[in-house]
């Protein structure tokens, strides 16, 4: 093997020629991306480079300019990557260069959603997915300004905590009942958005957006599905994204709710490999599953990278995220069962707790909030199916790392 060509200048890309380098590989390494910067670090685009309009990326890059040089990582940066010639082994860019490749791994992340509601692409709509849309959305989040947040799932929650940060007056639509509910089950989506209401957002949960008002192209007002009117400065949607599986469906590759890969982080060709955001994964806990977490992001490259390579690569791990908002340090690992028995640990009025999800007493799910330490255990506790007991677990006076050590 030559030449490897990594589709995506990402935390999934940047992380996999990271690894690559470092498993010994010293052939060609190409990094192909559609943004003009190298790889950099995505969760601060809705909390650090919103609250300061003079920050830029430059803090949050995977790596120096100089490192990429240095470890001859060939960077094609705002290139397109048009499609792949899986039998001559070449990926066409879109200034009409081919690129040869013993082994691809597409690490093509996902797009924005977009409403598909009159108004949605008015000037002053945001969608937060890359550093040059951060850019855009902080020029509109100025102190006084009105801002309508549509989608309150981790993007649109951490986007409304950083507007009411600068000054802004928030307004949060969501059509399920609370924030984040995918995420924090119905218990602590309902204690996050009273968070969120007490510290002024004004939250309208159980609604959707039927339409936006235009005036000089820029929406006016926000049009919700029971007839009422929101007025607005700017608009921030957070709806999710939609997988970038084009490449990979082009070249015949098996798709589905993104790239089918199995445990190695291969498709369904031998030679092309997928991770982050696009890769739809074996689940932890049964099935199939797509991640778009951070943690994921960076595993799952090192994984693909030993696997190209012809490494031992097995992964297949459950879902850890965190979340700022506020004064609050939000984090999860596993996932919340519909009948899922729930134990607090601390009070939730604190907002200092840690929550357990059981399923037949296997701890399946751990949420803690300011309360990182307990998570380090958690996330163990949930990758090793342990098994504990609601007294164990909600008792203040029990160590946690208890339950980690083997059985005599």
């Amino acid at each position: 093997m030559r030449s490897i060509a990594v589709i995506g200048a990402n935390l999934a890309g940047g992380r996999a020629v990271e690894a690559l380098r470092q498993s010994g590989f010293d052939g060609q390494i190409v990094l192909i991306g559609e943004e003009p910067w190298r790889p950099y670090e995505r969760p601060p685009l809705s909390k650090e480079m919103l609250w300061d309009p003079s920050n830029t990326a430059d803090n949050f890059f995977l790596q120096d300019d100089s490192w990429y040089a240095d470890n001859k990582i060939d960077l094609h940066l705002g290139m397109r990557a048009e499609a792949l010639d899986l039998a001559s082994g070449e990926v066409s860019l879109s200034d009409g260069r081919l690129i040869p490749a013993d082994r691809i791994l597409l690490a093509t992340g996902g797009s924005a959603r977009k409403l598909n509601i009159r108004g949605a692409d008015a000037a002053n709509v945001h969608y937060l997915r890359t550093r040059d849309d951060a850019v855009r959305m902080a020029a509109d989040l100025v102190d006084g300004a009105r801002i309508v947040v549509v989608g309150m799932g981790v993007i649109g929650a951490e986007v409304a905590a950083s507007a009411t940060k600068l000054g802004c007056k928030v307004t949060a639509i969501e059509p399920l009942a609370g924030p984040m509910i995918r995420s924090l089950g119905p218990q602590f989506s309902q204690w996050l958005g009273e968070e969120h209401r007490n510290r002024g957002v004004d939250t309208r949960f159980g609604r959707g957006v039927s339409g936006m008002r235009v005036v000089d192209g820029r929406v006016s007002e926000v049009e919700l599905d029971d007839g009422s009117l929101v007025a607005c400065d700017a608009v921030v949607v957070g709806v999710g994204i939609a997988p970038e599986v084009g490449l990979a469906k082009g070249a015949g590759i098996a798709t589905d709710n993104g790239i089918v890969v199995n445990r190695e982080c291969r498709t369904s060709h031998p030679n092309v490999f997928a991770a982050g955001d696009v890769a739809q994964q074996e689940s932890f806990f049964g099935g199939r599953i797509r991640h778009e977490t951070y943690q994921n992001a960076a595993e799952q490259a090192d994984a693909a990278a030993l696997a190209m390579l012809g490494h031992e690569s097995d992964y297949c791990r459950p879902a850890w995220f965190w979340s700022d908002q506020f004064d609050l340090n939000i984090q999860f690992c596993g996932h919340i069962p519909v009948d899922a028995e729930v134990t607090v640990r601390g009070q939730i009025e604190s907002n200092a707790f840690a929550a357990f999800f059981r399923f037949d007493d296997v701890i399946v799910g751990a949420l803690t909030v300011n309360r990182p330490a307990e998570m380090s255990i958690g996330k163990r506790l949930v990758e090793r199916r342990h098994h504990a007991s609601a007294d164990q677990l909600g008792d203040p006076d029990f160590s946690l790392r208890e339950l980690l050590k083997p059985a005599r």
